[in-house]
């Protein structure tokens, strides 16, 4: 078991990022472009329901735009419409972005078979199209969606509860890494197809059966074999993963690459969220002692919110909410 220093700190991360993820829509807006002439373009923009309310966000270009439909759904707003571009599309904004903290990731696809991914917010919601793409979209899309996926990161600071060494804590992050990498690459080609509902709730779940296994130091195999747990789980997980990507698509012309940036993102920001713990508890556990009362109170918070998080996600697969 980890030190008690190390669960109270893990309360305060696991706060943080709850208030985070509260505040930042992890789903972005969608912008694709698709050039069918020299100067014309179909252009689609997908926003997101956030809160019960449409973001009112709008696209300003230096082309005429005409609007042919809008239709609305329980999740988003799906607005098409063309651009005539008397001169080459120079630059693309996303008005109204700077009111919000949500993404929007916007797809130029030439007529020339080429692509560009640029990824904008409210801080700089305007893409200057002559200099073409320079960041890696995907890789970015999936750190963020680490660090906003707020029960995967309760999920990996459970897990270092559960491991003791640095040799077993590395068996089990490779495991989960396999493991999901294996289940988004298969669910992100259309090889295998699960519904998100069900898979929600049991990745709430997954982390409701960690949170009683730290609870305890009976001999089970969770605590004997915690990579191979792990592996089960992270399978489990990576389907959760492919529901963020589907959302977004994969470009088809370089669909492997962006995979396996967005895979890497997520690596990234889980050795970082693992990185931030293991750092502050280290120089931490030297200065504060804990009482042993007060330490176990992380986990039972964990184990409630999921606890919430399964119940109404089961309810919702049901029909029932």
């Amino acid at each position: 078991m980890m030190s008690s220093i190390a669960k109270c700190l893990t309360l305060v991360i696991a706060l943080v990022w709850t208030s985070q993820a509260t505040a930042h829509e992890v789903r972005p807006a969608l912008l694709t472009l698709t050039q069918t002439s020299e100067t014309h373009y179909d252009v689609s923009f997908k926003q997101p329901q956030v809160q019960g309310r449409f973001l009112n966000l709008s696209i300003e270009t230096n082309c005429e735009q005409t609007r042919l439909d809008a239709r609305t759904s329980a999740a988003a707003l799906l607005e098409t419409f063309t651009l005539n571009c008397p001169e080459p599309l120079a630059h693309i904004k996303i008005a109204g972005l700077e009111k919000t903290l949500i993404d929007t990731m916007i797809t130029v696809e030439r007529q020339n078979g080429s692509q560009d991914n640029y990824l904008v917010n409210g801080r700089d919601p305007v893409v200057d199209t002559t200099r073409g793409a320079s960041t890696p979209v995907y890789f970015v899309l999936g750190i963020e969606h680490l660090f906003f996926g707020i029960d995967h990161v309760l999920f990996v600071l459970l897990l270092l509860y559960l491991v003791n060494g640095f040799m077993n804590l590395v068996k089990v992050i490779t495991s989960f890494t396999v493991a999901h990498s294996i289940t988004l690459g298969l669910s992100a080609f259309d090889i295998v197809t699960v519904s998100q509902g069900p898979v929600e709730a049991l990745i709430a779940l997954s982390i409701v059966m960690l949170a009683a296994e730290a609870l305890h130091d009976r001999k089970s195999l969770i605590h004997e074999q915690p990579w191979l747990i792990t592996f089960i789980f992270g399978l489990l997980h990576g389907l959760g993963f492919a529901g963020a990507l589907a959302e977004i698509g994969l470009p088809e012309a370089t669909a492997v690459l962006a995979l396996l940036l967005f895979n890497i993102g997520i690596e990234v920001g889980q050795l970082v969220i693992i990185a931030i713990a293991l750092g502050v508890t280290y120089s931490l556990q030297k200065l504060i002692i804990i009482p042993v009362r007060v330490a176990v109170l992380p986990v039972y918070l964990v184990g409630g919110l999921s606890t919430y998080w399964f119940i109404d996600r089961s309810l919702m697969v049901l029909g029932w909410a």
